[in-house]
């Protein structure tokens, strides 16, 4: 994972300029009492809330510039950009002893990230103090005792967060955070002065830069001289990349679990330095609704404390009174169920703080006609949050005593023996070094405190990532082991449990809002395992024997090996690591021709599996082995030279079990009806990560665009592609795969291309085929035969017994007639009972899943499977089913009823429609072929197990499953 963490003082770096803060204060006191923006001591004649100030008598210090000073117009009036905002904080920074600005980090598009440091002018003197004992709370055993805890408990302030516009489309939040600091930094009155002695506030006002940018950047091209209040009008909708992603165009508040994002690592890194008793979330959501707050609605994470949820209602209940004194309305404990830690507030619920979100009606900086006919003002949407966040910090502060010792009783128990959730997580070394490296380094990003095994040791009472159960399991040296004892225990059991369960409450309200045909009540995903969402062996034990282990991991980190022997033959790679990828990537742009090998073999002592890259010196360029040895000294990879082609087992390296690749010349649709975020975790995977050059083009223009340039077309998820791809569309774009391309669909992208009628796949879907199910079924039984062959030597030699062959001696002429008899019968129950397969898949599909881990078996000997072992956990959601059979190869498929669900809610009527059925697919189409994925392999940039199809579809595909033309 690539790391953008900066930390730097603005305030030190701008305190020197004497004379330029010496001008900029009197400034600010001349236009403060001028501007006639400025919210502080100005009278407002009329009544109305989007006219009024927003605090009307508030006392402010006129030294310290008010935002309408330096943004040049009143806040509200319209959304504030980025360059302007972080000129006001510096501005900020610069005139008050009371902030400090501090950067932590950088967005994709280098805009430095910020947060605000507010507090009393005590509190700043000894703020090192003050993190260090926050810090022992956060971790009891640093406690000398109980006197040092009472010490700490009694003079303390407590410690805030405050999260603005994670998402960049949600603007008023950023507005907002910029007043509130102002109202802080700047606010006389003596509930403000007395909540920075109990508080350190960190403002984070804008998390996500680089989407704001984008999303304002198009609001401004979209409105004219005359603003509409019309919510359909584009003005309010922006374009089809929106600003809600990053540059990307990946959703930050989705990433809070595996953190692959430099806006969610950095922002990481910085809270977990602060401890922050208190997190604050601020969102906004559809514009015809009111304001969302705390408390959530069941389901509720099975690993958050009662203390958590109560400290919640207690916020909340503040919140509504605050509301209530300005007569605003908003609701709580509806559809924001907080089962699932992939959000800003309910990852804090899990570290321990009290994680609050906040969801405004929307204006996109405009304002909304409703329906009642009134217009909702973005300066309305500001007041709110400006509102909801000073109450928020006026109850912690009100309670600061009682939350800092609920803090450190929780975090005594998590250090404690005591239960529950007192087991160990192990995970033992992996093939796939690379995979494995990379959840470790998530594991610690997260928090979580983890020791390497110095030698093989015993666990009992083990349950496996299957959910098989072990009396006792012997793991090896090298093995990672994460014990419950320390201090953010719920969130180590929140990212790695296999399979936490909702209440039988909760099922059963749940079955009944399904069976009336209403909507889930769970809020996204139900099922979010990091080791299976890495596709690594992991387990759970009750007691593991004592053995030596090291706190001191810092050998896992990648290190550059060294290529040091040249070869007059040749090299191989390994491709057991996902290290492989960016390697490949790195050869074809130098211009050398790798093979891969399609059968295992063994040479010059040493075994390789089917997939590893040979690179034979007569076939590539002079500077190969300069080539191979900077790419060993700047990726995690190790290249073996190989002195001969002559294999001790397996196939020689100079034989034709060494397929050419061809380098991947990439597409990838974008724009309507393609899925913003699949599109963005292609393109992140591809781009960022591969360093893989693509193309994006526009799906809508497919009928212009010259596809020859291609040999690799991806079709990430969509919605309405029949409505974009007409029959010459079509037409063209299996001409183009018939010529040797490659087609990567997933999602509804592959369903679309899964209609018979499109003539391009034969792939279908369940509903489509009910009548044929029994055929399907035999093919699920031939694949299975084919994973397990049996030899009957008897049966084919015809050496059975003279006993043998009478009992089992039948005509042909009888074999016919039962055979033609069971046949007629099953085509006329068929018929009767197509009616009802019918109804019975239409009513099963009511229950797809939103979001599960399923078990998946892999072909490993198909190109497709490279690099994976032979069951991979498989994220799934939605009510298509996908069935093939041969010719199709059906790379990874579902496992069957009794072994299909791993973690995450599948109803037993989803668990049936689902099993047997195909994930991955690939299909020849003349020189050509067609790759459907059943649900997105790069979903959030989540898998990195189901990533490794991808990537394979995408570097091998051109040259392994087509017909490429020899070089003129």
């Amino acid at each position: 994972m690539r790391q953008f963490f900066i930390t730097e003082n603005v305030k030190t770096r701008m305190v020197h300029g004497a004379i330029g803060l010496y001008f900029l204060k009197l400034a600010a006191v001349v236009i403060s009492l001028l501007c006639s923006s400025c919210e502080a001591n100005v009278p407002v004649v009329s009544g109305s809330e989007s006219e009024r100030s927003f605090f009307e008598k508030a006392d402010f210090n006129a030294a310290i510039p008010s935002p309408e000073t330096i943004i040049g117009h009143r806040i509200g009036e319209k959304a504030v950009r980025y360059d302007v905002l972080v000129r006001y904080l510096e501005a900020l920074a610069q005139s008050s002893e009371l902030v400090k600005l501090t950067s932590y980090g950088q967005s994709h598009k280098a805009r430095r990230l910020y947060y605000l440091t507010i507090t009393s002018t005590d509190n700043h003197k000894r703020l090192a103090e003050i993190m260090a004992d926050n810090s022992k709370l956060s971790d009891p055993r640093m406690l000398s005792g109980h006197e040092e805890a009472e010490r700490i408990l009694e003079t303390m302030p407590a410690v805030a967060c405050l999260g603005y516009s994670i998402h960049g489309d949600e603007l008023s939040s950023t507005d907002a955070a910029m007043y509130v600091a102002y109202h802080l930094a700047a606010g006389k009155d003596k509930v403000t002065r007395s909540l920075l002695d109990k508080v350190v506030i960190h403002i984070t006002p804008l998390i996500n830069p680089d989407g704001r940018e984008r999303y304002l950047s198009q609001l401004e091209h979209l409105t004219g001289v005359v603003s509409s209040p019309d919510y359909q009008s584009m003005q309010h909708k922006g374009l089809w990349s929106k600003g809600r992603g990053n540059h990307y165009l990946l959703d930050l508040n989705r990433d809070w679990v595996v953190q692959t994002q430099p806006e969610v690592r950095t922002l990481t890194r910085a809270i977990h330095s602060l401890n922050p008793h208190l997190v604050i979330d601020s969102h906004e959501m559809g514009p015809y609704d009111t304001y969302l707050l705390d408390p959530p609605c069941e389901p509720l994470n099975v690993y958050l404390s009662r203390q958590n949820l109560s400290w919640r209602k207690r916020f909340g209940a503040d919140h509504a009174a605050a509301f209530n004194r300005h007569g605003w309305s908003y609701y709580s404990k509806s559809w924001y169920s907080e089962w699932s830690p992939i959000y800003a507030n309910s990852w804090a619920n899990l570290l321990g703080s009290i994680g609050l979100l906040y969801e405004q009606a929307g204006t996109n900086a405009a304002s909304v006609k409703q329906p009642t006919g009134l217009e909702t003002t973005y300066r309305q949407t500001v007041h709110h949050h400006i509102i909801s966040s000073l109450t928020n910090l006026e109850t912690l502060a009100a309670n600061r005593r009682e939350i800092l010792s609920d803090f450190l009783a929780e975090r005594q128990w998590a250090v404690s023996d005591k239960g529950p959730q007192n087991e160990t997580f192990l995970l033992p070394p992996a093939i796939d070094a690379s995979r494995w490296r990379s959840l470790f380094e998530l594991i610690k990003q997260q928090g979580i405190e983890a020791e390497l095994a110095k030698g093989s040791f015993e666990a009992e009472e083990v349950t496996d990532l299957w959910g098989n159960k072990l009396e006792k399991k012997e793991l090896p040296e090298g093995t990672l082991v994460v014990k419950s004892r320390q201090p953010h225990r719920r969130m180590l059991h929140t990212l790695l449990a296999f399979d936490p369960h909702f209440t039988k409450d909760f099922l059963a309200d749940e079955r009944k809002e399904l069976e009336n045909r209403r909507a889930t009540q769970i809020y996204d995903i139900s099922s979010w395992n990091l080791a299976m969402a890495f596709g690594l062996e992991a387990y759970w034990a009750k007691r593991v024997s004592k053995g030596s282990s090291s706190s001191d991991t810092s050998k896992l980190l990648r290190r550059s090996s060294k290529l040091k022997d040249r070869s007059d033959y040749g090299y191989v790679i390994d491709f057991a690591s996902s290290g492989i990828y960016p390697v490949l990537v790195r050869l074809f742009e130098s211009e050398c021709k790798p093979r891969v090998a399609t059968k295992p073999f063994q040479i010059e002592g040493k075994s390789y599996k089917q997939g590893t890259i040979l690179l034979r010196a007569h076939e590539n360029p002079k500077s190969l082995f300069a080539i191979l040895e900077k790419i060993c000294e700047e990726l995690d990879i190790n290249v073996h030279p190989v002195g001969t082609a002559l294999s001790e087992d397996g196939p020689d390296l100079g034989g034709r079990k060494f397929e050419l690749l061809v380098a991947p010349r990439v597409a990838i649709a974008s724009q309507w009806p393609i899925s913003s975020t699949s599109f963005g975790s292609a393109w992140y995977l591809l781009d960022h990560e591969l360093r893989l050059r693509s193309s994006a083009i526009n799906i809508q223009s497919i009928g212009q665009i010259d596809l020859r340039k291609y040999n690799v077309l991806i079709l990430p998820s969509s919605n309405g592609l029949d409505r974009i791809i007409d029959d010459k569309a079509l037409k063209k774009i299996k001409r183009w795969i018939e010529e040797g391309g490659t087609l990567i669909a997933s999602g509804n992208s592959a369903v679309f291309l899964a209609g018979k009628e499109r003539g391009l796949s034969s792939v279908r879907l369940r509903r489509n085929v009910l009548k044929d199910l029994p055929i399907y079924q035999e093919a699920v039984q031939r694949e299975r035969a084919a994973r397990d062959i049996k030899i009957n030597t008897d049966e084919i030699w015809g050496t059975k017994t003279p006993e043998e062959k009478a009992e089992n001696a039948q005509t042909p002429k009888e074999d016919g007639e039962k055979e033609k008899a069971q046949k007629d019968k099953d085509t006329n129950e068929a018929k009767e009972d197509i009616e009802k397969l019918k109804r019975t898949d239409e009513w099963q599909r009511i229950f797809s899943p939103g979001g599960v881990f399923l078990a998946g078996h892999v072909d490993t000997e198909h190109w497709l499977g490279f690099g994976l072992e032979e069951r991979l956990p498989i994220m799934f959601m939605g009510g298509y089913a996908f069935m093939s059979r041969h010719p199709v190869s059906t790379v990874v498929r579902l496992d069957d009823e009794r072994q299909l669900r791993l973690s995450g809610l599948l109803w037993p009527e989803a668990r049936d429609r689902l099993a047997n059925t195909a994930y991955a697919t690939v299909e020849s189409l003349g020189q050509g072929q067609v790759i459907l994925f059943a649900v997105d392999p790069t979903f959030r940039n989540w898998l990195p197990g189901m990533q490794r199809l991808f990537f394979n579809a995408v570097l091998l595909g051109p040259g392994m499953g087509t017909s490429q033309p020899v070089p003129w």
